[in-house]
């Protein structure tokens, strides 16, 4: 039986509720030597600590930051470890020369948070090998989630100092070839977000009993997230139609083979597509929206799917969307839900708390064992927790077809309160 219309509202008037309400700590930071401005907030410190990615880009905001900071707690009650959700955000531009000295200032600012109670990572344009890992190391922070194992768990000492290396040779761990490229060198931090994107598309077509040799993915985005992604979504067999990245599109009729995909990931530059802009790049930007599919990927940005994307999405035969990027859905302020109910009403939504829960839940993993983790072992509970949380968000909304943005919600929001 599906769920009442009216049972939705009743949902959406609660996840508005939460968004809505004021975090419990808001920091601001201007960057004396630069424009770049800075915020970190933090939710709440629910078990003594909180955890969120650092993103930058030109034009963010603390609404923004906000936002995240909540998705992070309801993906942390999903996902693990039971934390409050946190998120810092920088509005300077990440093409930038000065992009390391501003992000150095930043952590040097936040300092004592890292130190006793918010644990970091990578997120939009800021990479966790190249960029949080190693700026963290500069100011004496051993690992970026130092404040989650000081905070929550209540390490110290050597002890503390011991699970930093854990966390490191874990999570920094080469995976086997099954799970990267030939040729380069993956870790399984840079993969896990990815993948639960993969496992989550895949576990709803399973319960749809459709075939991913049959199924046409659109899929916005080529970074760290959407480029795993498009990895093994390609392998498990589906046909991957169109890839949108900031500045051009690439579209295949008859869908990329997977050796192809490994290819554009072994030839990629940052997170756009391999090769300059070429000329006609507006025209397939805008071709990629009306080619046909059937399920979309949204890895990109924030807030870039808004009412017109839905009904060019519509028009082009999609029935599911997997928010693989953090709140993925346009919103004029934090607790608008507008977008959101009209996707979730047109398509079979998968929560960016379910669909994009690799990073938490790997963290989650690593940090509470005595031992280094294996690839298989965190890849095999990513697929776990991801699938299950599918099931239930089905289960509640009652539907294969609608009502799974606001069941996978619900699901969260009861495992926080």
């Amino acid at each position: 039986m599906e769920v009442l219309a009216t049972d939705r509202t009743a949902i959406w008037e609660r996840v508005e509720e939460f968004f809505r309400a004021p975090p419990e700590i808001a920091f601001e930071w201007n960057d004396p030597l630069s424009p770049a401005r800075g915020w970190l907030i933090i939710n709440s410190l629910k078990g003594g600590a909180a955890g969120g990615g650092t993103r930058m880009r030109t034009g963010l905001n603390r609404d923004e930051v906000t936002f995240l900071a909540k998705a992070m707690e309801l993906k942390f009650a999903l996902a693990g470890p039971p934390i409050g959700g946190a998120k810092s955000g920088i509005d300077f531009d990440p093409a930038d020369p000065r992009k390391r000295e501003v992000l150095g200032r930043w952590f040097q600012a936040i300092r004592t948070e890292l130190k006793t109670r918010y644990g970091t990572a990578g997120d939009l344009n800021v990479s966790e090998a190249t960029d949080v890992m190693p700026v963290c190391r500069e100011i004496g922070i051993g690992h970026p989630q130092l404040g989650v194992l000081a905070g929550h768990f209540g390490l110290e000492g050597e002890a503390l100092d011991r699970r930093c290396d854990l966390m490191r040779s874990g999570l920094d761990m080469t995976v086997p070839p099954e799970y990267g490229l030939a040729g380069r060198p993956a870790r399984v931090f840079g993969l896990v977000t990815g993948y639960s994107v993969a496992c989550s598309a895949l576990r709803l077509l399973e319960r749809q009993d459709r075939s991913p040799g049959d199924t046409r993915v659109l899929l916005q985005g080529f970074g760290a997230v959407g480029g795993a992604a498009a990895l093994y979504m390609a392998r498990a067999g589906f046909r991957i139609v169109g890839i949108c990245d900031a500045e051009d599109a690439l579209l295949a009729t008859d869908g990329m083979a997977s050796a192809e995909i490994e290819q554009l990931l072994l030839d990629r530059g940052g997170n756009r597509l391999p090769g300059d802009v070429k000329s006609g790049a507006e025209i397939r930007r805008r071709q990629f929206w009306d080619t046909p599919a059937d399920v979309f990927v949204a890895a990109a940005a924030s807030g870039t799917i808004d009412e017109a994307r839905l009904g060019h999405l519509d028009v082009a035969g999609v029935h599911t969307i997997v928010s693989g990027a953090n709140h993925p859905f346009w919103a004029a302020h934090p607790g608008d839900t507008h977008v959101e109910r009209m996707a979730d009403e047109q398509f079979a939504v998968i929560a960016d708390v379910i669909a994009s829960c690799g990073t938490a839940h790997a963290f989650a993993r690593q940090s509470a064992s005595d031992t280094a983790l294996d690839p298989e072992t965190i890849f095999a509970s990513i697929r776990r927790i991801v699938s299950d949380a599918v099931d239930e968000s089905i289960r509640r909304s009652g539907s294969l077809e609608r009502g799974l943005l606001a069941g996978g919600l619900e699901l969260a929001m009861d495992h926080s309160a």
